[in-house]
């Protein structure tokens, strides 16, 4: 099985400051990193159009994932 592939779009609209766009980039790439190798297969691209909090975010990505794993088995 191929690898899991991660594409990010995240807005100015929501999140003004590089910083903040960058913060939330790092914490999709972190989770995502958690669980690639549940996530074979599959090609994502996440974005974030809107201002999210990191724990919001964290619990987001972490349900999200755990949905597309147990839909690809």
């Amino acid at each position: 099985m191929p690898i899991a592939r991660l594409g990010l779009v995240v807005t100015k609209k929501g999140n003004r400051t590089a910083v903040r766009r960058n913060r939330i980039k790092r914490i999709i790439r972190d989770r995502f990193r958690h669980r690639q190798s549940e996530l074979e297969g599959y090609d994502l691209v996440i974005q974030v159009f809107g201002e999210l909090d990191d724990v919001r975010l964290t619990i987001g990505l972490d349900l999200l994932f755990a949905k597309l794993a147990s839909a690809g088995r």
